[in-house]
């Protein structure tokens, strides 16, 4: 865990919400999302925030004008992220493209950014204050599609408050657009990587016909499955948590099970990752990217700590980038900023994955990620289609985002790289892998921050499960 219990306390000075539209008139017209993109696991507004020191040589720059003057202008090349969307037959999400623009706050803290300390980590206790909700901007169609907010602490540090939503582009993309915008910001004509729209190259066929399963779109099955410490039983019995995802931002905002909630990280060191990789060794299994080791590691102690049934079937669930990857018919351009990704399942019994050593969900999990091929993405997208573009379950399930890879401290609009940047949530049921802050430890680049929700009780047992896989090297 990174931090102590509370956190300290700071008011902000909030500008009024505005929107910026393109610099210049951009097309007016109607764009159709992907098949892709308009699924519902990702109708929601993404969150993140990117903090930055003081910079000497930027005193008396206004770092809410400056993000201002590049967001407008990104806008013009990014010009459907300026429109509204709405939706069409079959749930088909479609882009107005009127121009109307994004939303965009400024704000002052009169707090100094060093006092924060590590609460800056995801889960931020701070993203309500520095990434402002303003009423009626977070529904799917008809409001703003992207909000920044610009906040200047006392020192002259800085936070960027950054709210995308996710059908518009996936972590990849919007990295892509704040690159954009920062190279606008200090003077380019245009962005080094032009945009591409190209959806279409994600879309199904006239006559769309899934050949592969997709369990990872089934909701899971309850029925003989009581354990008398299962949450998740409990949860879906009382709450009926599953009719409720349905909602949107649901998964990653969890209202009703908030109270009960607890919400922390865990950073995985080179020590700690070089006790996974050791136990893997030792039980003869071959080379282990950290990725595999690191989400094995993580669903099984949620999954201990959790007390399911062990007859239940349970999975982890994570995105495949069809960027990374070759796939036949499928080849993307380097601008594209839609939803390259794919989500897969690796799946067992609770029972087998308790008892099991890691090398056996490290196997589950090598297993499902070869199974993404060309066949198997035109299948998911077929699925969406035929199937009314459903979502993920939440129960019996565990969401592992990588986004420690795609250089998102790297976004420099004139104060340099960010000493940290996240997601700035922790979600019952998903996690994400970062890069924790930045420091003179050299570790600190070897190292990943994983932000996890859990209710208290079952938290401690992760704990204590995480603390035992991580600090021994044996099997």
């Amino acid at each position: 865990m990174v931090w102590p219990s509370f956190p300290p306390r700071f008011s902000i000075k909030l500008s009024k919400p505005e929107l910026v539209p393109p610099k210049t008139p951009t097309p007016k017209e109607k764009k159709a999302l992907s098949d892709l993109d308009d699924q519902a696991s990702l109708r929601y507004h993404m969150p993140g925030l990117w903090f930055y020191e003081n910079k000497e040589s930027m005193v008396g720059v206004d770092p809410a004008a400056v993000i201002k003057e590049g967001l407008a202008k990104a806008l013009v090349f990014y010009y459907p992220l300026a429109g509204r969307l709405f939706q069409g037959p079959n749930k088909k999400l479609i882009v107005d493209c009127n121009g109307e623009g994004a939303l965009f706050l400024k704000a002052e803290a009169n707090v100094a950014l060093r006092k924060l300390g590590d609460f800056i980590h995801s889960p931020s206790p701070y993203l309500s204050k520095l990434q402002y909700n303003v009423p009626g901007s977070e529904g799917i169609t008809g409001c703003p599609l992207l909000l920044i907010q610009v906040t200047r602490f006392t020192c002259g540090g800085i936070a960027l408050g950054v709210r995308f939503n996710h059908t518009m582009a996936d972590g990849y993309g919007i990295v892509l657009f704040l690159k954009a915008l920062c190279e606008l910001a200090q003077g380019g004509s245009t962005p080094s990587v032009l945009p591409v729209w190209d959806r279409d190259t994600l879309s199904a066929t006239a006559n769309p016909n899934p050949t592969c399963s997709h369990a990872v779109y089934d909701a899971p099955s309850f029925r003989h499955n009581f354990s008398l410490f299962d949450f998740e039983w409990w949860a879906n019995k009382i709450f009926n948590v599953e009719k409720l995802a349905s909602q949107s931002l649901y998964f990653f905002f969890p209202t009703i099970l908030k109270p009960i909630m607890v919400r922390t990280s865990f950073i995985l060191g080179p020590k700690e990752i070089q006790a996974l990789r050791d136990q893997a060794v030792a039980q003869d299994y071959g080379r282990c990217s950290t990725f595999e080791l690191i989400a094995a590691c993580l669903w099984k102690c949620r999954t201990i700590a959790l007390q399911p049934n062990p007859n239940a079937t349970v999975r982890l669930t994570f995105p495949t980038d069809m960027r990374q990857k070759s796939l036949a018919g499928l080849k993307l351009s380097a601008g594209y900023y839609g939803n390259a990704i794919v989500m897969q399942s690796a799946t067992s019994t609770a029972k087998l994955l308790c008892d099991s050593p890691i090398t056996y969900a490290i196997q589950l999990i090598r297993e499902a990620k070869n199974k993404v091929n060309g066949d198997y993405v035109k299948s998911v997208i077929d699925f969406m289609v035929t199937r009314g573009r459903p979502r993920m379950s939440v129960l019996r399930n565990m969401l592992v985002s990588d986004i420690s890879r795609i250089g998102m401290e790297k976004i420099d609009f004139g104060w340099g790289n960010a000493i940290y940047a996240g997601a700035s949530i922790a979600a019952y049921g998903a996690t994400f892998l970062e890069r924790p802050k930045s420091s003179d430890d050299s570790t600190t680049e070897k190292s990943i921050l994983v932000p996890i929700s859990l209710p208290h009780i079952y938290m401690q047992i992760f704990k204590r499960e995480f603390k035992k896989m991580t600090s021994s090297s044996t099997p």
